[in-house]
């Protein structure tokens, strides 16, 4: 009996003594790398991943929404603590919270509508005390959705353009291109964050991540979804929602006959692309919404088929060849638009990839290959956002729209041209080290750095 209660003492003992050791505590530096980097506080929607994956993960921690999502994806209140819709979605009332800014002012009605409208013209907002209320001539069926995205976020404009909003955390340092610094908001709305500052590198390749990862001199990085995860970290994963396709230049004459963005999409080899170059990670897809988010994307033809090709291409005799542009700081990037350019030559196409360098940007080739974030799982909000990036008016239309059936009917109708050609769906991957805590990516790459908690230097 003796030696039970001895044992049980030291269990306790220790016990004790370990507890501290796991528990969530203030403080620390949290380091941050990303492949990204922003020379300047831009809050309209970004055609690039990479940068649109750094911009959004600093606005979601600088300036709040209207609305934001739970970890299911539905819509909860922020910013504004209730809202109604009236005129059958063409007016929404938003009731809007009393909440410190980084600047000393508090969030008036009038702030909100400010930067709302700079980002959605086409709305008509305005302030009635606390009350906001937004318009349209069209019933804005997915605005909820809408406003949970980045580029809607509430913010102001500080020195320099520095955004500043509500958010768990402060613009404290900017080096363009190089770094960004936040600092802990003690006044924060929802709470002060356990960390006391966010260091984001910007620019690093995968190579240097990971490396700096082993190393311990990086606390969260990207990783490379097509490689398999490091081992001197924790791995996340979320579902594909990067879309790689070729967008077709307008007004272009190398590819203003529509023969010859068919025959370039039937060329591709999708399949190939998946296995070889993306290791099997996301989906091969010729649909503009991954099947997570859809479910219909298999009703759209993903199959090579080289003889409706040559078919196509055949009857419109000498063709200029077709200059494809990429990301010159992507490196799947350049691998796919060389696969692309296999493809095509099988069909009798020719095509000439090159990197975007400031002399030959992308307006400037026949074709863009895009990779572009989906802020959004919802599917209209999704689409709408595509539309408006792209400069894609058929499918902006989702905006009004919330059956499946009518989505899948908006997208057969923008993508029936071949002005957009979708290729594959890839997936956000993120590798941190042993100290970091509390991390949670929703499916659909939302990240609250604002929970996390780091352990003290041993």
């Amino acid at each position: 009996m003796k030696r039970t209660f001895l044992l049980l003492t030291a269990a306790l003992s220790l016990a004790a003594t370990a507890w501290p050791a796991i528990r969530p505590h203030f403080g620390g530096t949290l380091r941050v790398q990303m492949r990204g980097a922003i020379s300047s506080f831009d809050i309209t929607d970004d055609p690039n991943a990479a940068r649109a994956l750094l911009r959004d993960i600093v606005l979601s921690n600088v300036c709040d929404r209207l609305v934001t999502l739970n970890g299911n994806g539905e819509p909860q209140p922020s910013l504004a603590t209730s809202w109604r819709s009236e005129r059958e979605g063409r007016s929404w009332y938003f009731i809007l919270r009393d909440v410190p800014l980084h600047n000393g002012n508090t969030l008036t009605a009038q702030t909100a509508v400010t930067a709302l409208s700079a980002q959605n013209p086409e709305w008509h907002a305005r302030a009635n005390g606390n009350e906001l209320l937004i318009q349209s001539d069209t019933p804005l069926a997915g605005i909820l959705y809408q406003l949970t995205e980045a580029h809607n976020s509430v913010c102001v404009a500080g020195d320099n353009g520095r955004w500043i909003g509500s958010g768990p955390f402060q613009i404290s340092d900017f080096q363009p291109g190089q770094q960004i610094e936040l600092h802990a908001f003690d006044e924060a709305w929802q709470g002060r964050p356990f960390l006391d500052r966010i260091r984001i590198q910007m620019g690093r390749s995968f190579t240097d991540q990971a490396a700096d990862l082993q190393t311990q001199r990086a606390d969260i990085i990207e990783s490379d979804p097509t490689q398999p995860r490091t081992a001197a970290g924790n791995s996340s994963l979320t579902d594909p929602i990067e879309l790689l396709a070729l967008a077709f230049t307008p007004n272009h004459p190398a590819v203003a006959d529509p023969g010859v963005r068919e025959g370039l999409a039937r060329s591709l080899d999708r399949n190939s692309i998946y296995s070889v170059l993306l290791r099997r990670q996301g989906q091969p897809n010729a649909a503009v919404l991954p099947a997570w988010m859809s479910g219909y994307d298999h009703l759209f033809k993903a199959v090579q088929d080289i003889s409706a090709a040559r078919q196509l291409r055949n009857p419109l005799g000498a063709l200029m060849p077709l200059s494809l542009v990429f990301d010159a700081n992507d490196d799947l990037a350049k691998l796919v638009a060389e696969r692309v350019a296999v493809n095509a030559q099988a069909a009798g196409i020719t095509v000439q990839p090159r990197p975007d360098t400031p002399s030959f940007r992308g307006f400037n080739a026949d074709v863009r290959l895009v990779r572009l974030r989906l802020e959004s799982p919802e599917a209209g909000a999704a689409l709408t956002r595509i539309g408006t990036i792209l400069n894609l008016p058929k499918l902006q239309k989702a905006e009004t729209t919330t059956t499946l059936e009518a989505m899948y009917a908006i997208e057969s109708d923008a993508l029936k041209d071949y002005s957009l050609v979708p290729i594959a769906h890839i997936p956000e991957a993120y590798s941190r080290a042993p100290i970091v805590h509390d991390w949670f990516v929703t499916r659909w790459g939302d990240i609250r750095l604002a929970d996390l908690w780091v352990e003290s230097a041993k």
